[in-house]
């Protein structure tokens, strides 16, 4: 029996309707489907690429804030997820927007969704510096009540030392009358001494601690931000060609507000009252705004475009009034402090306005330049604008309730916006008054506000003529 070799170069023929070898066929088909399986991988493995964001625009309304994240991306052609991370649990995910446009050909966006995230970090950097920063502040605290110990015992002792020398003792001999003046003197300018070292040490042993109070709550809030889910946007998209993509994230979140504060300074000089507007801001979403554009906006989300219902109205015995908050009286004592430190500086500051426009439904103001508003709660103020005008100064008093005269400055609201209803701190020559409140002032309103007691006048109340007479016959 004849063997047969495969030698190259040489041809071998096979029966007809074959191109070549039986296994070729299947070897094209197992081709054409691993093709076909591969053209098809980007469509069914997306690529995950994380987005360098950061926050570069935020809209504040009275009660929530429109956050605007920017990010710069490369992207390969195929489809990819985008994924924007470490954002605040509040997010509404009913008011997530995604814009982008991209260098070359154009991008199509697919979907985009939103999912709790575990974040998944050691203690911050900032955590730690604050930690730090607790620990120099206790030891200093540590140091000064030492210290403190030891100004009362040196107080204890000069005092000691006086009550010794003013009694007489048996069988020690007085002191000399000028002897006793002179102990008495410089024990007393000791003890004088000793008593004002007491009184600086206490001073800056409540400061350190109001700083320690401040970093504790501080830390405590650095490391709920730590512990918190976070929430993640994917967006995913298909590019034609690689292209360089420049988008925009925009989400609702709630933990923001702002609210308006107003200055009001009278000058009797020249009459005029200016009632500067400032925005107060304040913000616990658990991210940072920083150098950030910031809107004040005046419209309300929550209320809603739609007419409200309206509820039966049940007429019933009226339960017995509830006891004023304690918390309104103590806000209104931080917002006399408040004013009375600002009386204190010399010369007033002159704030750059904000750009205000103004439309059918709501006021924005754009706040010059960029700020920085950090979480946790702490409050910032912006200037709005400032209302300068002559105003009619009175004068009102109730003798019978109380000996003083209250005086009332009244201007017109001659902006084309309303001035809402905020906490007034009001000024009489630079000098601090008083805190009220005030009430929304529409356009064309008058507005009015008092301004404290006028102590330059002083009033006194008595009867014009005392009346008496006697009747009856035994005169009573």
């Amino acid at each position: 029996m004849s063997k047969q070799s495969f030698q190259p170069g040489c041809t071998r023929k096979y029966s007809a309707g074959y191109a070549g070898h039986p296994n070729d066929a299947l070897r094209k088909r197992i081709f054409a489907g691993t093709l076909l399986f591969a053209m098809h991988l980007p469509l069914a493995f997306a690529d995950t690429l994380t987005a360098d964001s950061h926050i570069d625009k935020v809209t504040v309304y009275p009660d929530r804030a429109l956050v605007h994240r920017v990010a710069s991306q490369q992207i390969p052609a195929g489809e990819h997820e985008l994924v924007f991370t470490n954002l605040p649990t509040g997010l509404d995910e009913h008011s997530l927007q995604f814009n982008a446009n991209a260098s070359g050909a154009g991008v199509q966006i697919l979907h985009v969704s939103s999912t709790p995230d575990t974040r998944q970090t050691t203690e911050s950097a900032g955590l730690n510096e604050v930690a730090g920063q607790i620990d120099a502040l206790q030891q200093q605290i540590a140091g000064l009540q030492d210290q403190i110990k030891i100004d009362d015992n040196q107080i204890s002792f000069i005092r000691n030392y006086q009550n010794g020398h003013s009694v007489q003792i048996r069988d020690v001999p007085p002191l000399s009358q000028d002897a006793f003046v002179g102990l008495m003197s410089f024990t007393g300018e000791q003890l004088v001494k000793a008593m004002q070292t007491r009184r600086d040490h206490l001073q800056e042993k409540e400061q350190l601690e109001a700083r320690l109070n401040v970093l504790t709550q501080r830390r405590e809030q650095l490391t709920q931000s730590d512990a918190n889910e976070t929430r993640k946007v994917v967006v995913t998209l298909r590019a034609a060609e690689a292209a360089t993509l420049n988008s925009v994230l925009s989400y609702v979140v709630v933990g923001a507000a702002w609210s308006p504060v107003y200055d009001a300074r009278y000058d009797s000089n020249s009459g005029k009252l200016s009632l500067n507007y400032f925005g107060q801001i304040s913000q616990n979403t658990a991210e940072d705004w920083t150098n950030v554009a910031i809107t004040l906006s005046t419209a309300q989300p929550v209320t809603g475009v739609s007419l409200p219902q309206l509820q039966p109205w049940r007429v019933e015995v009226a339960p017995p009034p509830l006891p004023a908050p304690v918390a309104r009286s103590r806000a209104r004592q931080a917002a006399m402090a408040a004013g009375a430190q600002r009386a204190e500086m010399a010369d007033a500051a002159i704030y750059e306005p904000a750009i205000a426009q103004t439309s059918t439904t709501n006021t924005t103001f754009e706040v010059p330049g960029r700020q920085t508003v950090k979480t946790g709660g702490q409050q910032q103020r912006v200037a709005l604008t400032t209302l300068t005008e002559t105003a009619a100064l009175s004068y009102e008093l109730v003798p019978s309730e109380a000996t003083a005269v209250f005086a009332t400055v009244k201007i017109n609201n001659s902006k084309d916006f309303p001035l809402l209803a905020g906490n007034v701190n009001a000024f009489f020559d630079d000098e601090f008054i008083a805190a009220s409140d005030m009430k929304t002032v529409f356009p064309k309103e008058e507005l009015e506000l008092a301004m404290g007691v006028d102590q330059a006048i002083s009033v006194k109340r008595e009867p014009l003529q005392r009346f008496s007479e006697s009747t009856g016959l035994t005169g009573s």
